[in-house]
């Protein structure tokens, strides 16, 4: 039994045929069967029943439920082979949410190169929520993001903390206040993240308990939040590691609760680690007290 046989017997479940299965795969059709009838001959029965439609049989029913964790325990065991004979390879996917991507990811990146040249990395840049799932979905190693409302079987390891700001035109009216209060969020348009930003979340919680919320837009691509705060004239809601253009100016609000924990979130009940993980999430941790100095709103309110 095969790496190759069994991606392809979860690529034929996945896809419903063996002609789509041989597609994704880039292989040609009567590759994918023969493939998959060396894995019949090997286990003894038939996974799938005869005809047009990928349709599993009973057997097949019941390996399908474990095929995941065989390929799981085949790359773990590959990684271990070749990480003693020193020269470990595989591809370490994993998920980070945007103000890493933006301020970290290449330093780590180059890091780990330096410190695994024959890993591969795939990287996967969403919102804390989506990374989780992800993780769940078992697409994913592990995850530097905020906690998300539901951890499942996933733990959390705090590292350093975001904090949500506001930032307006330095023309605009508002500009020359000392702060916000909250009428101003009735008067003039709110710029937020993605509803399934953490902080936007957060917000929501604020604003839950009026009768009505403030008109607002969101904006997945949080860098992008301040220019489209200018442009209509609002109120910008970001994360301070947000870069801010030199047109736009802090203004401080009594936020409840503004501050935002990010850190490294990974699967509690996984069994294998791919290879390499272990080295990337130590540099992780080595950066994060950087991290935090970079993100302080400290530094920020000097902009």
């Amino acid at each position: 039994m095969g790496l190759k046989e069994l991606i392809a017997f979860r690529a034929v479940i996945e896809q419903g045929t063996f002609a789509k299965a041989a597609e994704k795969l880039h292989y040609a059709q009567s590759t994918v069967t023969s493939q998959i009838q060396r894995l019949e001959k090997e286990l003894g029965f038939l996974l799938f029943k005869r005809g047009w439609e990928a349709e599993l049989t009973e057997a097949g029913r019941l390996y399908a439920a474990e095929v995941d964790g065989l390929i799981r325990h085949w790359n773990h065991v590959r990684g271990l082979a070749a990480e003693l004979g020193n020269e470990e390879r595989g591809t370490l996917s994993f998920g980070v949410i945007e103000p890493v991507a933006e301020k970290m990811l290449g330093e780590l990146l180059a890091a780990f190169r330096n410190e695994k040249p024959g890993i591969e990395c795939a990287v996967t840049i969403d919102s804390s929520e989506r990374l989780a799932l992800a993780l769940h979905d078992g697409e994913l190693s592990f995850a530097l993001c905020g906690q998300p409302r539901s951890l499942g079987d996933a733990f959390f390891d705090p590292l350093y903390s975001e904090e949500i700001v506001f930032v307006v035109d330095k023309t605009h009216v508002l500009a020359e206040k000392e702060s916000l209060t909250l009428e101003d969020f009735y008067r003039y348009p709110l710029v937020t993240g993605g509803e399934q930003c953490l902080y936007h979340l957060r917000l929501e919680q604020t604003f839950a308990t009026y009768a009505t919320k403030p008109f607002s837009y969101t904006v997945s691509r949080l860098s992008s939040i301040p220019n489209v705060a200018s442009a209509l004239q609002g109120i910008g809601a970001i994360l301070t590691s947000t870069v801010v253009p030199e047109n736009m100016q802090y203004m401080p609000f009594a936020l409840e609760d503004s501050k935002i924990p990010i850190g490294l979130l990974q699967n509690g009940k996984s069994r294998y680690r791919s290879p390499g993980l272990d080295v990337f999430t130590q540099l992780i941790r080595n950066a994060h007290k950087i991290s935090a100095s970079r993100f302080s709103p400290a530094h920020y309110s000097e902009v």
